[in-house]
């Protein structure tokens, strides 16, 4: 019986020591996950978010001298557009001074030629640079158009009464320039009317030079066809 209890308790030791051992062989072992090492010689990165001040260095500032430059180019070409737009002016005044020049100086025969000279003094007048910026409604246009168109009707109608004067009796003359007084009120009335009606406005010169230039050109004509002789 005690030879039974000492095998049993032999098998009981070796089963204990057998325990222990794979105790401490379980202690000494790491996970897998534990035996992985970080690598080395990685540098730690932040996102941080650009600042402005980082932003504004890839904007290229604009340089002020090409924007001088750029101006400068511009003026210079209105510049040249201006001067070509006032030298066509000044060829179509002297092409209209020159339909001025050709008015006959006598009555007597000369009533045709006076109407086309009047109409080709409308020719001209049509050519003017500033005829068309008039016609598409450009107040300064309009304003330069029927200016200088008023002044050189204003300059046919002198020439004509001049030669009138010249031929005609002092009878006649005495009675066309009564009527001739009348006339100048009643235009100049008229203008005046159809400025106040854009008073203090950018149109009312050119109302007003509308109106003289048409009351003015008709004129012409009325001397023309009433005084002179086929």
């Amino acid at each position: 019986m005690n030879k039974n209890k000492f095998f049993t308790e032999a098998i009981l030791l070796v089963i204990l020591l057998l325990g222990l051992s794979a105790c401490s062989n379980s202690s000494n072992e790491t996970p897998s996950s534990n035996n992985q090492t970080e690598p080395e010689n990685i540098e730690e990165t932040t996102d941080e978010p650009s600042t402005n001040d980082d932003a504004s260095e890839n904007i290229e500032e604009p340089n002020p001298s090409d924007q001088s430059e750029s101006d400068d180019a511009n003026n210079n070409n209105d510049s040249k557009q201006e001067n070509n737009i006032e030298e066509k002016r000044q060829e179509s005044l002297a092409t209209i001074q020159k339909v001025l020049d050709a008015l006959p100086d006598k009555i007597a025969g000369n009533k045709q030629v006076f109407l086309e000279r009047l109409d080709n003094l409308q020719k001209e007048l049509d050519t003017f640079p500033d005829k068309e910026g008039s016609d598409s409604g450009a107040t300064n246009a309009m304003k330069n158009y029927y200016g200088i168109s008023y002044e050189k009707y204003d300059e046919a109608l002198n020439a004509i009464y001049a030669t009138l004067k010249k031929d005609l009796s002092q009878e006649t003359m005495q009675d066309l320039q009564t009527k001739q007084l009348k006339w100048i009120e009643e235009k100049e009335a008229k203008a005046e009317e159809e400025r106040l009606k854009y008073d203090g406005g950018t149109f009312e010169n050119v109302a007003l030079y509308i109106s003289l230039y048409e009351s003015t050109k008709e004129r012409c004509y009325v001397l023309v066809n009433e005084y002179m002789t086929d």
